[in-house]
């Protein structure tokens, strides 16, 4: 019988890779060696996450795929290629760790780091949110009067909202499409920013496509149900 992971452990492991990723993001301000054992630590994280939810894999031909799935499948397996990208990338432009294996294609391996880089950021938030429920079940789960829980719901829903809107400024503001689709060689960052404001930045931006992830999927299996009942509603009559 095979042993149960610990869910803790899971959400450590998650919680910590997250973090590191919104370090790396503000490659400016931890450069050098910092930068480098920081994915490196990402890398170890990642391989850890994938280990410990080995089942995905066990099962990707078992079962029926509902679109819900399909997505998620797709999503994971964008993420996992998108990793990969990232460390074989970060191996060709290293300038420490990786500096006495004197590969060459720096000017590809930036290329390819930069836009590898920016689309494992948007694919882990896209997987984050379409797990958000599981965290949203845990808060259910608080024991508080009707009315307190009523006004935090709507306070989380007023602080999503803020982050969502913060989120959509800091995607125009730092052209984030330029790093997605490689308009851009070369990404020029702001050196006045301190490391906690513009890791609120990269937070927001990442809420941003939480947030899409969550409320689509939740749309979407609302509508579902919907058109089910109202299917079987027709059926009967």
């Amino acid at each position: 019988m095979a042993t149960k992971i610990p869910k803790a452990l899971k959400i450590i492991v998650d919680t910590a890779m997250y973090a590191i990723f919104l370090l790396l993001m503000g490659q400016h301000l931890l450069s050098g060696a910092v930068h480098e054992w920081l994915g490196i630590s990402l890398f170890v994280l990642f391989i850890t996450h994938n280990v410990l939810n080995y089942r995905f894999y066990t099962t990707l031909f078992k079962g029926k795929y509902s679109v819900i799935r399909i997505v998620q499948t797709i999503i994971n397996l964008l993420l996992l290629t998108a990793m990969l990208l990232c460390i074989a990338s970060s191996m060709m432009i290293s300038g420490t760790v990786f500096k006495w294996m004197n590969l060459s294609g720096a000017g590809v391996g930036r290329e390819i780091h930069l836009i590898s880089t920016a689309w494992t950021f948007i694919l882990m938030s896209l997987h984050l949110g379409l797990h958000w429920s599981s965290f949203v079940a845990i808060g259910k789960r608080i024991i508080i009067n009707q009315t307190a829980k009523i006004v935090l719901v709507w306070l989380l829903r007023a602080v999503t909202l803020a982050l969502v809107a913060f989120g959509i400024y800091v995607f125009i503001t730092r052209r984030f499409y330029e790093e997605m689709f490689l308009l851009t060689a070369f990404k020029f960052y702001d050196y006045g920013k301190n490391i906690p404001a513009y890791l609120f930045e990269t937070f927001s931006l990442s809420a941003m496509f939480i947030a899409i992830a969550f409320y689509a999927k939740k749309c979407y299996t609302y509508t579902a149900l919907k058109c089910k009942v109202n299917e079987k509603t027709y059926n009967n009559e």
